[in-house]
């Protein structure tokens, strides 16, 4: 019987490592994050749905040959509650609409490729509705709130995800990111949060790759190693690619690298002080494991909120379309919340030329980004320009004054988006926390392809700051 204090001391490797060594039992170890949900759920919100049997029936069927061969045998995991179908859920994008969806018959391509890796999908994480915000509270399910202030927000999209991973209910997620939606919620919980490169991994959504290529799916850790392995084990192409899969590049962990700083945001703004004093400190630490860092500015013109607005609009609609087929009726108003009514009125204004036009955008921003860091191995900078905001600040804004909601949203976030516009990957880093005892997440990015030197200056980083024992008191 695992204790509360032990189960959540280990990472998912570590835990793991003890069903492979069988200390534990895969239903032991399913024991113990079933108490822990039981116990700070109530209190967080991260967690929406649940099926106990299902996970328990997963861990009896675990091959118990081939344990050593898995990365994450019994290891208990949750579902984001989008992008993805789990065999036995509903998966709902947290909107009243699809409040009474049927639960899937099938899993999605990534799922499959979670359950090949020994994990124990136990249930579905909190996300704002259709993943539209940097928050996470969706009317459907209400907000989720962050375990090192519960006054705050986790962050989001991946919220629910970030906050079950901090409060220790979990010690892995399922996180998507099309705009800073692992990021930013890694930052605001002090956990590591990595994008990988565009294409590195496969949802299996219907859709194809989601929202125009810019969204990647992948996990929040605790620990580096858990983020690494977790991509070793999933990285691959969608069940209908016909063309070569983008896979990372290896890189020496040792290399000197130079990293290219800047504390300013592609439109100019800086985040508060305090953060900037993080940043700098970084640029110390960095300096003195050997590398060399320089100031960098942005090209002109990186506006990504722009472009990318149309592309996960327009899907977002089309996957309201087809819900409104099945039911022989549209949306009512009490169904949809104020962001989404927002992106689906704006959406119908928007002609072919418009999302060809937002193509080439996304093309010349990824031009003029790919030149920018040529002189540079890796770019680091903050990921949010402050603290955690105040839970409902931006869920009350958008219901009041939606012409506010969308400037004061990318105030909070204005250094993620770009990323997903280059396809590069990008990571959240737990170096610091703030005078105030929350999280302060500092970002490093890379060109595509340059996933494993991301890993590796983030593997050394925790080696040099160790943060995986920091764990909020909830």
């Amino acid at each position: 019987m695992l204790s509360s204090k032990e189960y959540r001391s280990h990472d998912a490797t570590g835990l793991a490592g003890m069903v492979q060594r069988r200390e534990v039992t895969p239903a032991e170890v399913l024991d113990a994050a079933l108490a822990e949900i039981e116990r700070l759920n109530p209190k967080i919100n991260a967690v929406v749905a649940q099926n106990t049997d299902l996970a328990r029936e997963a861990c009896d069927q675990l091959d118990q040959d081939r344990l050593s061969s898995m990365p994450f045998p019994g290891v208990p995991f949750l579902a984001k509650d989008i992008n993805v179908d789990v065999a036995g859920f509903q998966t709902t994008h947290a909107c009243r609409f699809f409040r009474d969806v049927p639960p899937a018959k099938q899993d999605s391509t990534l799922v499959r490729r979670w359950k090949e890796a020994g994990l124990i999908t136990l249930g579905r994480s909190n996300t704002p509705e259709f993943a539209t915000e940097f928050v996470c509270e969706p009317e459907l399910f209400g907000p989720t709130l962050n375990p090192w202030d519960l006054s705050r927000t986790p962050g989001g999209s991946s919220g629910g995800a970030a906050a079950a991973v901090a409060a220790g209910m979990v010690p892995m997620a399922h996180g998507s990111d099309s705009g800073g939606s692992i990021r930013v919620p890694a930052a605001c919980c002090g956990l590591f949060g990595f994008k990988p490169s565009s294409g590195v991994i496969a949802s299996g959504s219907s859709l194809g790759p989601l929202v125009g290529g810019l969204n990647v799916d992948h996990v929040i850790t605790r620990t580096v190693r858990d983020s690494a392995a977790m991509l070793a084990a999933t990285a691959g192409p969608e069940d209908f690619a016909f063309v070569p899969h983008v896979m990372p590049q290896a890189a020496a962990a040792a290399k000197r690298l130079t990293i290219g700083v800047t504390a300013a945001a592609p439109d100019g703004s800086l985040p508060e002080a305090e953060t900037i004093d993080r940043l700098n400190e970084a640029r110390l630490l960095l300096e003195e494991m050997g590398h060399r860092t320089v100031d960098c500015t942005w090209p002109d013109g990186i506006a990504a909120w722009d472009c990318a607005q149309n592309l996960w609009a327009a899907e977002m609609a089309l996957v309201i379309e087809a819900r409104s087929e099945a039911l022989g009726r549209g949306p009512d108003e009490s169904e949809l919340g104020a962001a989404v009514r927002w992106a689906l009125d704006d959406i119908k204004t928007r002609s072919a030329l418009d999302m060809v036009r937002a193509r080439a955008q996304i093309t010349s921003i990824q031009v003029q980004m790919a030149t920018a860091m040529r002189s540079v191995d890796l770019l680091m900078l903050p990921v949010t320009s402050e603290p955690p905001l105040p839970s409902g600040l931006l869920s009350t804004l958008a219901k009041e004054d939606m012409a506010a909601w969308a400037p004061r949203s990318v105030r909070f976030a204005p250094y993620t988006e770009v990323f997903n516009i280059t396809g590069g990957p990008a990571v959240s880093v737990p170096l610091f926390s703030g005078s105030g005892g929350l999280p302060i997440g500092i970002q490093f990015a890379g060109s595509v392809g340059h996933d494993a030197l991301l890993l590796a200056l983030a593997e050394d980083l925790e080696e040099a700051r160790p943060w995986a024992d920091r764990l909020p008191e909830v």
